[in-house]
This record gives C-alpha cells, sequence and structure tokens, in this order.
C-alpha cells in the first residue's frame, strides 16, 4: 500500500483558559495517490509538558520523555487519545491507540526537530481516521517525512532505549 501525500496541514490554536498547555485543534487532508480519495481529520492535540487538564480531551498527546514504557504510561493514563508521543531530542516513540505498538522514530539531519513530533503525531491521527492500519503507520509517516528536508527514520531493528535519567 502506498503512504498517503500529505495535501495540507494547518493548526489554529484554541484560546486555552489560564494558558497551562499548548492545545491545538488541527485540520489535516490527506490525498491517497493510489485512488485519489480524499480524507479530511479534525483533532485536538495537546502538550503535555508541563502536565495540564486540557489532556484528558485531547486526542493526540504530545510529551518529553524516554521510550516506549513512557508512552504506555501515557496512553493508560488518557485513553480517549488515539495517538500519543513522547520524545527526547532526535527521538520519538508513538503509540497509536491505548492497546497500540509503540513505534521507534529518529529525525536525521542537522539541529534539533522543533516541532516535528508535533506534527508526525497529528499526522499520524489523520492516517489512522483515514484508515491505514497500524502495522503501515510506521513506514508511511517516514515516507512522507521524506519529503521534509530534516527527514525521518523508523528503525528496522530495536535499539537500545536510553534510561531516563541518562
Amino acid at each position: 500500500m502506498m503512504p498517503p501525500a500529505v495535501v495540507s496541514q494547518r493548526a489554529r490554536s484554541l484560546t486555552v483558559e489560564g494558558g497551562d498547555g499548548a492545545v491545538h485543534l488541527v485540520h489535516t487532508v490527506l490525498l491517497n495517490p493510489e485512488s485519489g480519495t480524499l480524507s479530511v481529520d479534525e483533532h485536538i492535540r495537546v502538550r503535555c509538558s508541563p502536565p495540564t487538564r486540557w489532556s484528558a480531551l485531547g486526542d493526540v498527546l504530545i510529551a518529553p520523555g524516554v521510550g516506549a514504557g513512557r508512552a504506555a504510561r501515557l496512553a493508560g493514563s488518557c485513553p480517549g487519545a488515539l495517538v500519543v508521543a513522547v520524545h527526547r531530542g532526535t527521538r520519538c516513540w508513538l503509540r497509536p491507540g491505548r492497546d497500540g505498538p509503540v513505534i521507534p522514530f529518529e529525525a536525521r539531519g542537522p539541529g534539533r526537530p522543533h516541532g516535528m513530533w508535533d506534527r508526525i503525531a497529528s499526522l499520524a491521527h489523520a492516517c489512522l481516521v483515514a484508515g491505514l492500519p497500524v502495522p503501515d503507520l510506521g513506514p508511511a509517516l517516514a515516507a512522507c517525512a521524506l519529503r521534509a528536508p530534516d527527514g525521518l527514520t523508523v528503525p528496522t531493528r530495536r535499539a537500545p532505549e536510553p534510561r531516563a535519567g541518562a
């Protein structure tokens, strides 16, 4: 299956009472290059650093952290979120759904992936809503990210996870 191609993605900031977290209403349009089918997704993305009461309402949650265990704990604490991503530096662990497998990613290229993990998590949500099977999610996201200057890789073998204190 060919990965869906991103047609557009724009985020509008919601007014957040108290300003205790970054909450965005994200609108994404995907085009399946094989069928020509468009899929439109709208979801709420919450950046959970520091922890915020908005987490319970988020469809996509982003938080600093390391490893599959942290992603699983965050997903378990907010079962309504379809996508959870935890990240540190150039690495990210994305978990689709409460019981989905954790997919590790690593950013390539110079500099830090500012905002990349937010966009990847939102794109993952849009792909899942469009019906992309979870096993195809990692390669599809990496293929879409390759169009970006920094790029993204999905490790083919599990790399050891850094310890939280490292």
